[in-house]
C-alpha cells in the first residue's frame, strides 16, 4: 500500500484543540482535555496575518456577524458597511474644512474692506460711523462700544470716560489687557456691562474686550452679543486684536 499524501496549506493557524492519540481503557472519550484558543488569540493571529482570508471565499461566505437589529450579515457586508461609514465621516470632515475655509475667506474680505474704509476716514466722526457700519452689516455684531479714557472731559465724537472711573470698574480686566493679553472674552459682571453698554447691558450675554493704547491715552473696543456662549475664552481673537491695532493707528491721526 502506498502512503497517503498530506495536503499542504500556504497559511497555517494554530490548532483549535489538542487531542490524545490513544485512550486509556479506564478513560472515557469525554475526559480528553481541550486547550481552546481564546477570542483574543484569534484576533491577534488575524491581525498578524491580514491576508489569511485570501482565497477563502467559501469560508468568508459562511461567516456571519450579529446585526444590531438581531439579524445576521456576512463579513463582507459588515466590512462594506464600515467602509461606507468611514467614507461618510471623511466627507463630513472635508465639508467642515471647506466651510471653515469659506468663512475665513469671507472674514478676510470683510476685514480688508473695513480696514481700508477706516484708513480713508477724514475725521473722528467718520471713523465711528465706518466702524459701526462695518461691525453691524459685515460682521453681524449686535453691540459694540468704542471708549477712550481721559482724566478730563473731552468733547469728541468718540465716547470718552474718566480714566479713574474706568480703572475702578474695569480694574481686573484692564490689568489682564495691560499684562499682554490681547483680548478678553466671556461673561462679565453687571457693573462692567453697565459701564461698557449703558443702554443695552440687560441684553448682553457675552463680551469680547480689546485694549486701545495711544501715546497719551488708552481705551477699549468692546463687542457684545445676546448669546452667552458667543464670545468664549477659548475662541480665536486674531480679528479683534488686528482691528484694535488698526483703530489705534487711525485714531492717533485725529486725537
Amino acid at each position: 500500500m502506498s502512503d497517503s499524501a498530506t495536503p499542504e496549506s500556504s497559511t497555517t493557524i494554530p490548532a483549535l484543540s489538542h487531542e490524545s492519540t490513544h485512550e486509556s481503557p479506564h478513560e472515557s472519550p469525554h475526559d480528553n482535555t481541550r486547550d481552546e484558543l481564546t477570542p483574543a488569540e484569534v484576533a491577534d493571529y488575524l491581525q498578524q496575518n491580514p491576508e489569511f482570508f485570501m482565497g477563502q471565499d467559501e469560508l468568508l461566505m459562511s461567516l456571519a456577524l450579529p446585526h444590531h437589529r438581531g439579524s445576521a450579515i456576512s463579513l463582507y457586508e459588515r466590512q462594506l458597511a464600515l467602509l461606507r461609514d468611514r467614507n461618510d465621516e471623511l466627507k463630513q470632515r472635508l465639508n467642515r474644512l471647506v466651510s471653515v475655509a469659506h468663512d475665513n475667506d469671507r472674514l478676510f474680505d470683510n476685514s480688508r474692506r473695513l480696514v481700508l474704509a477706516l484708513i480713508e476716514s477724514n475725521d473722528l466722526e467718520q471713523v465711528t460711523e465706518t466702524l459701526r457700519d462695518g461691525l453691524e452689516n459685515d460682521f453681524g455684531v449686535e453691540f459694540h462700544a468704542l471708549i477712550l479714557f481721559n482724566k478730563q472731559p473731552v468733547e469728541s465724537p468718540v465716547r470718552t470716560e474718566n480714566q479713574d472711573v474706568a480703572n475702578s470698574v474695569l480694574g481686573d480686566l484692564l490689568v489682564s489687557l495691560n499684562g499682554g493679553q490681547k483680548v478678553v472674552c466671556g461673561r462679565m459682571a453687571e457693573k462692567e456691562l453697565e459701564f461698557l453698554f449703558p443702554n443695552d447691558h440687560p441684553s448682553i450675554g457675552s463680551v469680547a474686550l480689546s485694549p486701545l493704547n495711544f501715546p497719551d491715552s488708552v481705551g477699549v473696543l468692546a463687542l457684545g452679543s445676546r448669546d452667552e456662549n458667543h464670545f468664549r475664552a477659548s475662541m480665536g481673537n486674531l480679528f479683534l486684536g488686528y482691528l484694535s491695532d488698526v483703530l489705534c493707528r487711525v485714531l492717533s491721526r485725529f486725537l
